[in-house]
């Protein structure tokens, strides 16, 4: 017995044609939905960006590049560089979100495990990254650090289920273990994780599944995603995608930058300004 990854029933091999019997459940579809063209669950969840994605203060999407936002650990919010740098004209040098004044790194750490200890899942992955990059005066222990993702991603975190992804992909911290690494990021793509929406694509590429790689970058370039647009865009020269395929991505993709668009944010970056 086998799980199709499109209607989620468990049926019997003969259900499956050999190549889709060769597959992972998540991409493997039973011969019905093959034939009605029914879609992946992987392919049907995590098409939009959470309203946790947007930054608490002006509403909008954060944009991508993580350069471009900073994570506070007062109330562990992410917020714009454009609404940062509107406060810092206006003279506030504290939390724009919270108005905390600026912690060390000793009343950061307690901040954190407080919040940690009271289950909130951001918490505890931001305390895995600090052990993880030795950070605030900790020790580096990534044993630690895996701990505390797990923990979070099993909390829903899709960042936590992203690291825990890349970890697995490259194999320097822990051993190497393709499969983990397609099940955590399967599980952030499906809560709209956009980066991971990339990397699944170049996997899946990289594996000659071009049909898939191809969804999974349009999924991510309406996202807003440069390189996945650079994919799609590569792969209608190629032959490998229709020009409805690129008009969509391309089309999508304006729409996701103009969303993540403001005057301020604008301004911040003109004047280089990066926290």
């Amino acid at each position: 017995m086998k799980i199709c990854g499109a209607c989620e029933r468990d049926l019997p091999d003969g259900s499956y044609s050999e190549e889709q019997r060769a597959r992972r459940q998540s991409i493997r579809r039973c011969e019905e939905c093959v034939t009605a063209g029914n879609q992946l669950v992987l392919m049907k969840k995590g098409r939009t960006r959470s309203e946790k994605d947007d930054c608490p203060i002006c509403q909008l999407p954060l944009q991508l590049d993580v350069k471009r936002s900073v994570f506070n650990p007062c109330c562990m919010k992410r917020m714009c560089n454009g609404c940062v740098f509107a406060a810092r004209k206006r003279g506030m040098w504290d939390c724009p979100f919270c108005r905390a004044p600026t912690p060390d790194e000793e009343q950061v750490l307690t901040m954190i495990r407080k919040r940690v200890a009271a289950g909130d899942p951001v918490a505890t992955w931001n305390l895995g990254a600090q052990y993880f990059l030795g950070e605030y005066g900790l020790e580096k222990d990534v044993a630690r650090a895996i701990e505390l993702y797990e923990r979070a991603a099993e909390l829903g975190l899709k960042e936590a289920h992203f690291n825990l992804g890349v970890l697995y992909v490259n194999g320097a911290e822990v051993e190497k273990d393709m499969a983990k690494a397609f099940l955590h990021y399967e599980a952030a793509a499906m809560c709209g994780h956009v980066s991971v929406r990339f990397n699944l694509g170049t996997m899946e590429c990289n594996e000659g599944n071009y049909d898939l790689a191809l969804q999974h970058m349009m999924i991510s370039a309406k996202l807003g995603h440069d390189s996945s647009l650079s994919f799609v865009k590569a792969a209608f020269m190629d032959g490998l995608a229709t020009k409805a395929d690129y008009a969509a991505a391309l089309r999508g993709y304006q729409s996701a930058i103009e969303e993540m668009s403001s005057p301020d944010r604008a301004e911040a970056k003109t004047l280089g300004f990066v926290m």
